[in-house]
């Protein structure tokens, strides 16, 4: 099944191919210095993917979830933490111009400075105390107070990705005057405000690149001009659960990709290596042929799945088929790559684990494939209530509340 793999889409997938064997140039570098890959962005930039899923009446290239998907599969065989990075930029996008209520003149804007201006964003929403288990603990800490011409902010966001090479960052708080403790303010600000510092912090196990560091915001002055005003949350976690797969369906091709890239590594691997006094290398191993069909199957499945779920995605919109869809291809996709990338280092053997060696880095960027957002475990919650057809206003929350 090609769903729809048009001259267009197999272009995309050209030109994501072509900029990841160039990210895969700098990829080891930025991950040992847990570094911002400027030059990556840039590229993207020149190559005109800023506009991917804008759609082609604000002047973007309207490719939609699945030649999104399709380019972030390619772009993380090159380098996973721009690939995974850069989803901010497009999922932002997706979920306002695609999803969200806004009017069509705040839809031409934000697509002017992104198709026009060429500007790149962040999301800056994330905090300390959320937690992907429970999207009710989605509230914001971080707040706004009313003033002449705009609003006051202060607060500390977490897990900022690409917070330093961004042109603008989607923000949200909470409005201090409002009872409703889920109740959040959107805007799009430009990337230096005073009052706004970056708190270097990022130093983790993988996709070292990505830079996804803290934000504080100290007495912050935002303008109106830059508040979507015609974007009321009520409840941003509902907001969130309501756009899941327009902002996580692109993780889970980056996280895919990551396991593509690791079974090529893990067969090229298998070939190069002949041990002394025998005349085959390891590729013909039978336990090693085992794991490179194992690997091949499963991707093979979840490639089938993640776009089956960004086609429904692009020909439904949200509904409850579309989101049971993408919370199916996350858990796969998350499962079998976490195994994938294991089994592929079990076949490097010992001189896999060298620092530097590119199944090692591999199986670090491809660690939190079952953690991102959403997790292993809340797929399957949001699965069964689904299949199942349960109210969710009469399912108990997992953990009493206070």
């Amino acid at each position: 099944m090609e769903f729809g793999m048009t001259p267009e889409l197999k272009q995309i997938q050209r030109v994501s191919r072509e900029l990841a064997l160039d990210f895969a140039k700098r990829a080891a570098e930025h991950d040992r210095d847990a570094s911002t890959p400027f030059e990556n962005y840039e590229a993207i930039r020149k190559a005109g993917l800023f506009g991917l899923v804008v759609p082609k009446e604000y002047g973007g290239m309207g490719m939609g979830m699945l030649g999104y998907v399709i380019s972030a599969e390619e772009l993380a065989q090159g380098c996973p933490s721009t690939a995974l990075s850069f989803n901010m930029h497009s999922a932002v996008l997706a979920a306002l111009l695609m999803t969200g209520p806004l009017l069509e003149e705040t839809k031409k804007k934000i697509s002017d400075l992104v198709v026009g201006e060429g500007k790149l964003i962040s999301a800056t929403f994330s905090e300390p105390q959320f937690t992907g288990l429970i999207p009710s603990s989605y509230a914001c800490a971080t707040t706004t107070r009313r003033v002449d011409g705009g609003v006051i902010v202060n607060g500390k966001k977490s897990f900022a990705t690409m917070v330093e090479a961004a042109d603008l960052h989607f923000l949200v708080a909470h409005p201090e005057e409002s009872s409703n403790p889920q109740e959040t303010l959107c805007a799009i600000i430009p990337a230096k405000l005073p009052g706004m510092q970056i708190d270097r912090m990022w130093d983790t196990v993988g996709m070292r690149a990505t830079r996804s560091d803290n934000v504080i915001f100290e007495n912050c002055f935002v303008a109106d001009q830059y508040i979507l005003h015609d974007l009321p949350v009520p409840s941003l976690g509902g907001w969130l659960v309501n756009n899941e797969h327009y902002f996580n369906l692109p993780y889970t091709a980056v996280y895919f990709g990551v396991g593509v890239a690791a079974l090529n590594a893990a067969k090229e691997t298998a070939w190069r290596r002949k041990p002394v006094g025998f005349a085959q290398p390891l590729a013909y191993h039978p336990d090693v042929r085992r794991r490179i069909a194992l690997a091949s199957a499963q991707l093979d499945s979840a490639r089938l799945m993640i776009y089956h779920s960004a086609y429904l995605m692009d020909t439904e919109g949200h509904n409850d088929r579309t989101l049971s869809t993408y919370m199916k291809a996350k858990y796969l996709v998350g499962e079998s790559v976490a195994g994938i990338i294991r089994s592929a280092l079990e076949i490097g053997g010992g001189h896999a684990l060298v620092k530097g060696g590119p199944l090692e880095r591999l199986y670090r960027d491809g660690a939190s494939a079952t953690i991102h957002h959403p997790p292993s475990d809340y797929c399957l919650s949001e699965i069964a209530r689904l299949d199942l057809g349960l109210d969710p206003k009469e399912l108990q929350p997992p953990v009493r509340m206070a």
